[in-house]
């Protein structure tokens, strides 16, 4: 389909659900999102976006923001549309609700990709870290979605994803994560330093080069970031990038159930934060300005079997490289 303007998107990370049945302590979830945030995308207004954004050249559909998107009862449904328009569907889940009816559901709606957060090496350190004394039961879920996805032909992929703990017991938490986690279940999975949500908990973690700021990329990149929620009531708000949770409402560029992704994208606010990003002026964008992301950290990226993953990288788009729109 030839673009219908010069706006080229090639992913949309597009909320269905705002709210979440976890507490981490590391994730703003915990301390309670803005109310605002905490909705399920209608059916008609995900259809509309996704209708749209497929005239700017989009790729891939990815069914998260921050939000745990299985508690949207009707998630293999947004799946579904998203494979009749042609465009590869992924996500991101805890894994708490993936039991049997679930993952069937979502396989049979052809979901191409699943991430599945595990932050939490052993039983201990997944209780402390994931407020859920889930350890076994995410586990089976995992090893029952991957066995159900090869009786049923292999259509989709399932990997994990954790965050390193404590820095300096970093290479007993890859041993343990790739033993309880990587080895148990069969699944690919990738290990990753803690980042400090645009500035939300304050420190700028583990060695990102402070000296030197440079912009994330992400205001430039074909990328667009849709929430479930909005201001005053209303559904898909864009906002600046994923690590604007808990602040969500700093970050609105504007609203797709009202607007089109061309009205937002040459909109006054998203042109504002690009000419920010472009003269290096962070300090001005309050969610931007404490942001670790602005630091190149290539060893954050602390260890995954996942074949061509990288640093910088789209989560599917292995060559979209964020960075190469940092101006």
């Amino acid at each position: 389909m030839p673009l219908k303007t010069d706006i080229h998107i090639r992913q949309i990370a597009l909320e269905i659900n705002g709210g979440c049945n976890f507490k981490c302590p590391m994730c703003p979830q915990s301390g309670g999102r803005e109310k605002e945030f905490l909705k399920k995308l209608p059916f008609d207004v995900f259809r509309k976006i996704v209708d749209d954004g497929a005239g700017y050249g989009l790729e891939v559909v990815s069914l998260q923001g921050s939000g745990e998107p299985t508690l949207n009862r009707d998630m293999s449904r947004y799946v579904a549309y998203v494979k009749q328009k042609g465009l590869r569907c992924i996500s991101l889940t805890n894994g708490y609700r993936l039991d049997a009816e679930m993952s069937e559901s979502l396989i049979r709606a052809g979901i191409d990709d699943l991430r599945l957060s595990a932050v939490g090496y052993d039983r201990e350190t997944y209780k402390t870290w994931m407020s859920m004394d889930a350890f076994d039961r995410v586990r089976g879920h995992v090893r029952d979605f991957i066995t159900l996805n090869d009786r049923l032909g292999g259509r989709s992929a399932l990997g994990l994803y954790h965050l390193i703990l404590d820095i300096k017991r970093r290479e007993h938490e890859v041993e343990q994560y790739r033993r309880n986690w990587i080895d148990y279940t069969g699944a690919p999975g990738e290990i990753w330093m803690m980042h400090n949500w645009a500035g939300t908990y304050g420190d700028i973690p583990y060695g990102r080069r402070a000296s030197e700021t440079r912009s994330c990329g992400r205001p430039h990149a074909p990328y667009l970031y849709v929430r479930a929620g909005g201001l005053n009531g209303q559904h898909g708000a864009v906002v600046a990038c994923c690590f604007t949770l808990g602040r969500d409402s700093e970050a609105v560029l504007g609203h797709l159930d009202s607007q089109t992704i061309e009205e937002v994208i040459k909109g006054e606010r998203y042109e504002e934060l690009r000419r920010l990003h472009h003269e290096k002026r962070f300090d001005e964008v309050p969610y931007c300005k404490d942001c670790d992301q602005l630091y190149e950290c290539p060893e954050s990226l602390v260890w995954t079997n996942i074949p061509g993953k990288q640093y910088g990288q789209a989560k599917v788009l292995k060559d979209l490289d964020f960075r190469q729109y940092a101006v």
